[in-house]
């Protein structure tokens, strides 16, 4: 059971009934954020909130709270949670607003590098995120199968869009590259976008250009920026993190802090 905060009354819930996109999910029309806490504060939370409203009035979904309610709830959420790194959801659906947390138990060693697999398959609201979710988890769920971190989603001509629950950018002769358009407009992605050291362009990648890249990466708001050293079972690179991704991981770390 997980102990959450529906309309500011507390309640517990089956962990089920709170998997986005699954068979037993209870919402079928709704929006979500998610954000992680670095000791028990909230990091990047008004972006995530920005983000949160603007989609909620493209759909038409009603929020029947302020920002300013959702910031008490959220703080209320954390606060009552022991573990001072926390995964906290907010969960936006008709004539609900459900804020949630659990333990973050980021595993240190996917900075080692992680591998991933290319999955067929495009979000119908990529500049959103909605609890049509179906999609992506078909994906998560064909990586973790295969062993492998995340999956990749590509259309049927094998371009590449962005990560299951992730953006990707990729380095190629010194430069970082990210797709513009059709994928999430992810916070960790326009931190990165933003701070980079090295001036980040957007451009187009197929699936058939793995070989040639220097480097790859994911970035999203629970991990931050994790190389990616395989895709498919083959090595990018040299099959090592590389030097940009290393910079660019040390210095969302500060980022985080300067956060907070």
């Amino acid at each position: 059971m997980i102990k959450a905060l529906i309309n500011n009354q507390w309640e517990s819930i089956p962990k089920e009934i709170l998997q986005l996109g699954a068979e037993t999910f209870a919402y079928e029309t709704g929006l979500y954020e998610t954000f992680r806490t670095l000791d028990h504060r909230p990091v990047f939370l008004e972006p995530h909130l920005g983000r949160l409203f603007k989609s909620a009035q493209i759909t038409g979904l009603k929020i029947q709270y302020t920002r300013f309610e959702i910031l008490e709830m959220i703080e209320l959420v954390i606060s009552e949670f022991p573990d001072p790194n926390q995964r906290v959801r907010i969960l936006a659906v008709p004539e609900k607003l459900i804020v949630y947390t659990t333990s973050l138990d980021l595993d240190n060693s996917i900075y080692e590098g992680v591998s991933t697999i290319t999955v067929k398959g495009i979000r119908k609201t990529p500049d959103m995120k909605t609890t049509n979710y179906n999609v992506c988890l078909d994906a998560w769920a064909k990586a973790e199968k295969m062993g492998c971190f995340e999956a990749i989603l590509t259309d049927e001509d094998g371009h590449v869009f962005e990560g299951s629950r992730s953006n990707i950018f990729w380095v190629k002769n010194g430069e970082i590259f990210t797709r513009k358009g059709d994928v999430l407009p992810g916070i960790t992605r326009q931190t990165v976008i933003t701070n980079s050291p090295v001036t980040v362009s957007f451009g187009k990648l197929n699936q058939n250009e793995f070989e040639s890249l220097d480097e790859l990466f994911l970035t999203n708001s629970g991990s931050g920026v994790v190389p990616i050293i395989k895709v498919n079972s083959a090595p990018i690179g040299d099959g090592n993190p590389g030097p940009i991704t290393q910079q660019l991981k040390t210095l969302y770390k500060e980022w985080l802090k300067n956060e907070i």
